[in-house]
Formats: C-alpha cells, sequence, structure tokens
C-alpha cells in the first residue's frame, strides 16, 4: 500500500515525464485499458499525403521518457 506522499512524488514524477515526451515531439495518446500500457506517437509529415505514425506503449510516462525523449 502507497502512502499519500509515495503517490504524489509517482505523480509528479510521471507529469515531468509526460511534458518531456511532449516536448520531444511526441504525441501522448492516453491509456489503452485492455493492456494497462500507456500510448505515445510520433508523427512526421502531419497533415500531407506522406503522413505517417508510429505508435509506441509502456507501462509508465516515466518508462517512455527513459526510452524515447
Amino acid at each position: 500500500m502507497m502512502t499519500l506522499v509515495q503517490i504524489r512524488e509517482r505523480n509528479r514524477k510521471e507529469n515531468a515525464a509526460a511534458q518531456r515526451l511532449q516536448a520531444a515531439g511526441y504525441r501522448l495518446e492516453g491509456w489503452d485499458p485492455r493492456t494497462g500500457q500507456r500510448i505515445a506517437a510520433q508523427i512526421t509529415n502531419e497533415n500531407t499525403n506522406d503522413e505517417r505514425r508510429t505508435f509506441y506503449a509502456f507501462p509508465t510516462w516515466q518508462d517512455a521518457a527513459a526510452l524515447l525523449g
């Protein structure tokens, strides 16, 4: 069981990781309820005929930021 202080610290780290991902150009697509994974997308040539989307799934935003951002 996590204490309130531990929950706040985890949430602070998750929010900071999400902000780093957004600053690096990734779009946070949210959470997949079937797998419990957070989904981040990288979009290149947005709004053109050559648009490409790459999706990544991670258990936490911190894991995503460590690998992508």
